[in-house]
């Protein structure tokens, strides 16, 4: 952070040149500062600029104050983290640093006077990977905050502005999905930076780091309001969907690999009904998915009532392709990743058992992970988040020298994945069915039936 000090220097006559004062001073500060203060501030401030000293004295003489007027004035403006005031050396005088609000909330200005541009800076020089990545996200976060206020039309608070820099610098948010939030929000008159900010982290933990990705995600959406609508409308329902009535929903969609024909044919099955509702449809639904049995035969491929199941796997007993229902192949992945995460926890108080001191390191991982968990937003919260994980790391490091030194491997306490392209999920990072799931479809086939029987 850039500040400007008192400081001795060579005396020349600064009332012939001017002070500039920062516009957030203006905006943020000045409205609620007592008249007393802003005459000290300001009056500082100027010799500040042009590193001059003076006493306050000779402040208070010449502002018309008392000296403890000034002192008063002084401890006003630290208070609210524009100055910084501290004794000076050997207890004579004091020392004033003038805190620029402009670095502090919207990252390091290139349009400073005294801060070269980027293409001013040296051909020689080297730029720090970590610096560079600031500056371009500072770079951004100008931009955000310059369409924000075009939007709005006024200038973007101090509180506003720290929100929107922590979206970006705590909460992971790409600056490119912030600013297509800015525009979304602005297009249903939403423009309060609360709601851009819940909107944009919506987005980011359900896996839009892009604006394309945001962009198939809402039309997504769309397409499900509107199956929404057809679903209630074959059932005659006057309404709009509540969240419950949308879960369910969703749940043929997504987790029983319905497809909208599908659902409007059991819809219809409940035709009949003189008060018809989604409980009902759900019923008909998993009845017809149970009546698969969990396996496609030769008649039930030609049945299109329930769409087409996820992936086939050649059974060797017959030969026949058989394939399990999304539904029952989903079971199934949740199954085995419970049954390893039984085996883990067993090998855990097996290791706990042998290995006393183990205990420790588990007790420090939880409250580390906590600390994590529980851990506020503000200006440090990044340095702090990131000493977190290196000793995280250390905790790691030390959990492996112990199994080694006690016989054990050193990946004895790691969750053991099938498949661990897509750690047993059936979906790769990238949304896709994963090659493993004709062997998972297989495995499920006699699954389901032993379950069933």
């Amino acid at each position: 952070m850039a500040k400007t000090r008192f400081a001795t220097g060579e005396r020349r006559d600064i009332f012939l040149y001017s002070t500039r004062v920062e516009n957030l001073f203006i905006n943020e500060f000045l409205p609620d500062a007592p008249g007393d203060c802003v005459k000290v501030f300001l009056f500082g401030l100027m010799y500040a600029q042009y590193n001059q000293e003076i006493d306050s004295r000779t402040m208070a003489l010449t502002l018309g104050l008392t000296e403890k007027d000034v002192d008063n004035a002084w401890k006003y403006w630290e208070a609210r983290g524009l100055v910084s005031y501290r004794p000076g050396e050997n207890g004579e005088g004091t020392e004033i640093t003038f805190i620029r609000q402009i670095e502090q909330f919207y990252g390091k200005s290139y349009e400073d006077e005294d801060e070269p541009a980027p293409e001013e800076t040296s051909a020689g020089s080297e730029e720090n990977a970590e610096d560079l990545i600031e500056r371009i996200i500072n770079q951004h976060l100008r931009e955000i905050f310059r369409k924000y206020q075009d939007l709005t039309g006024r200038t973007i608070s101090r509180v506003e502005a720290g929100k929107l820099t922590d979206a970006i610098k705590i909460y992971n948010i790409e600056p490119d999905v912030l600013d297509f939030a800015i525009d979304y929000c602005a297009g249903i008159d939403k423009y309060s930076v609360d709601y851009i900010f819940k909107v944009a982290l919506r987005w980011t933990e359900d896996g839009a780091r892009d604006v394309s990705t945001v962009k198939q995600m809402l039309d997504k959406r769309s397409r499900r309001n509107d199956a929404y609508r057809k679903v209630f409308s074959e059932l005659g329902f006057n309404r709009l969907p509540n969240p419950a009535d949308r879960e369910i929903m969703d749940r043929w969609f997504d987790d029983m690999g319905c497809s909208l024909a599908d659902v409007l044919d059991a819809c219809r099955a409940a035709g009949g009904m003189r008060e018809p509702h989604l409980r009902y449809v759900n019923k008909v639904i998993e009845n017809r998915i149970l009546e698969k049995g969990g396996v496609n035969t030769k008649a039930a491929a030609n049945d299109r009532t329930v769409s087409q199941p996820a992936p086939a796997a050649q059974t060797p007993a017959t030969g026949e392709g058989a394939k399990v229902s999304r539904k029952v192949l989903k079971d199934y992945y949740d199954y085995i990743r419970d049954e390893e995460e039984t085996a883990r926890r067993e090998r855990v108080a097996e290791v706990t058992a042998q290995i006393p001191s183990m205990n420790e390191i588990f007790s420090a991982e939880a409250r580390l992970n906590s600390s994590l968990v529980t851990m506020r937003p503000g200006p440090d919260a990044r340095e702090k988040r990131q000493q977190l994980k290196e000793r995280r790391t250390e905790l790691d490091e030390r959990k492996r020298e112990l199994l080694t030194d006690n016989g054990y491997p050193e990946d004895y306490l790691d969750r053991k994945y099938r498949c661990d392209t897509c750690r047993d999920t059936g979906y790769t990072d990238e949304g896709r069915v994963c090659t493993c799931a004709k062997k998972r479809a297989e495995e499920a086939y006699k699954w389901i039936q032993k379950r069933n029987q």
